[in-house]
Formats: structure tokens, C-alpha cells, sequence
């Protein structure tokens, strides 16, 4: 599937959620199982490299290695996550440009102040400072089929008219589908309601309302977080037979 067929994939299968990974095993899995893209999701990314629970702790060397590595390992396209652009448009040229080549088809920047931050509200900055992200990551694209989406992660500062102005000015300079994340269901069904010239994509887990009129669902980390559960109980399971033994 090219990248130009992915959002007429997604709009013909609005059902259709968009798996995120953060380790390799995860990864293979998914990859296994044909998806027609997959997010390699920083915060889940930085769980896996360095043990951090954000986003913001992870360096763009390290994310692009780790992109690298699972490019080797795709069976569907790559969708890398830009953050907030790793600083000012600058910062975000050079990293758009080192994503694009470590194997990002598609590249998801978010609307956060640099570090972003994984946390429910976090501190969004400026329409003027996300068009000039955006701009700057579209003239590193060496490849002319790489496509840029944009997460929206500030209704709550700016609510359903700052998003629509967001979305306005986004689609004039030249972004190709838009995710929602951190809203609730009510402020969806809103913006569904509306003649957006954008794709509108949003963010999924495990209680989240299907909504018509979403193009696709992006994935917070489901599978990482259903392994995770695991990983604990399995943990505990050991540690309760290692004092059983030690009883005896």
C-alpha cells in the first residue's frame, strides 16, 4: 500500500485502528499480521530504550535508530512520530529529514511545546510556531511520496474553534490528515459535523466511542500495555514461587 492509498484505505474502512509499537517483539508481531501502516510511537519507544514513561526523554538519535532498525522488520508502512519537531522549525527541518531517511512513510507532529510531554493536557504552542514546523518538515522531504500528518493535542486550552482555525491554516501550508487526541466524545461528534478540509483521524483505546465521520483511529498502545499487564503478574507470579521455595 502506498502512502498516497492509506487515508482511501482508512476512509473506505473507518473502522480501522492504526496499531502503535515501542519494541522490537511487539513490532515483529504486528508487522506478521499485514496492518496497513503501524505507529512507532515515541512514548512507548522511550519505555522500551530507556525506561522512561515520556516522550520527551527520548533523543532523536535514539529514535531514529530504533526506526531504522524496524524498517528492516515492515511489512506496511511506517508512520514516525515527529513529536513537537525537536525544537524550533530548524531543529524540525533536520529531524523531519532524519526520520524520512531512517524509514518514516508518513510523520506524525504533534502541536506540543518543545520537549513534549506525555501527560493528559499538555502545554500546546502557537498556530504561528506549528505552520512553521510543518513547512520546515515538508521542505526536507527528499522522497515527494512523504506524507506529514498533524496530532492536535490542545482542545482543552483551545477548544473546538482553535481547533477548526488550526486545521484551516494547517491544510493551507500543506499537511495531509489531521489526528485528535485528548478529547472526549461529545467534541468529536462536533467536529465530524463540520466541512473540514482535511482527513480527521483520532487517537484509540480499549472504551473509546466509534464515531462516524473519523477517517481512522491512531492506537495509544493497547498491545504494549495488555504485554505490560502480563509482564507484572508474571513478576509476581515468580517472586510468590521463589518465596514458597524458600519455605521449604
Amino acid at each position: 500500500m502506498t502512502k498516497t492509498t492509506l487515508l482511501d484505505y482508512l476512509d473506505n474502512r473507518p473502522e480501522t485502528i492504526i496499531p502503535a509499537s515501542g519494541d522490537g517483539n511487539t513490532f515483529k508481531a504486528l508487522s506478521a499480521q499485514s496492518f496497513p501502516a503501524i505507529l512507532l510511537d515515541a512514548t512507548l519507544t522511550s519505555r522500551n530504550l530507556i525506561a522512561e514513561d515520556s516522550q520527551g526523554m527520548l533523543t532523536l538519535s535514539e529514535y531514529a535508530k530504533f526506526l531504522r532498525d524496524m524498517r528492516l522488520k515492515k511489512t506496511g508502512l511506517l508512520i514516525a512520530d515527529l513529536q513537537s519537531g525537536f525544537g524550533n522549525p530548524l531543529n524540525t527541518y533536520y529531524a523531519a529529514k532524519e526520520l524520512e531517511r531512517s524509514g518514516g512513510d508518513i510523520l506524525l507532529l504533534n502541536d506540543q511545546t518543545y520537549p513534549a510531554h506525555t501527560t493528559a493536557k499538555p502545554l500546546t504552542t502557537t498556530p504561528e510556531d506549528l505552520i512553521g514546523k510543518l513547512r520546515a518538515a515538508k521542505d526536507s522531504f527528499e522522497n515527494p511520496d512523504t506524507r506529514i500528518w498533524i496530532k492536535l493535542e490542545g482542545i482543552h486550552s483551545y477548544g473546538i474553534e482553535g481547533i477548526i482555525e488550526r486545521i484551516q491554516y494547517l491544510a493551507k501550508a500543506g499537511a495531509d490528515a489531521i489526528a485528535i487526541d485528548h478529547y472526549d466524545g461529545q467534541q468529536l461528534r462536533e467536529l465530524t459535523q463540520m466541512k473540514l478540509p482535511l482527513p480527521l483521524l483520532a487517537t484509540w483505546q480499549p472504551g473509546t466511542e466509534q464515531i462516524d465521520g473519523i477517517t481512522g483511529w491512531l492506537d495509544k498502545g493497547y498491545l504494549s500495555t495488555v504485554i505490560q499487564k502480563a509482564q507484572n503478574q508474571a513478576i509476581n507470579f515468580i517472586k510468590q514461587g521463589g518465596l514458597a521455595y524458600a519455605e521449604k
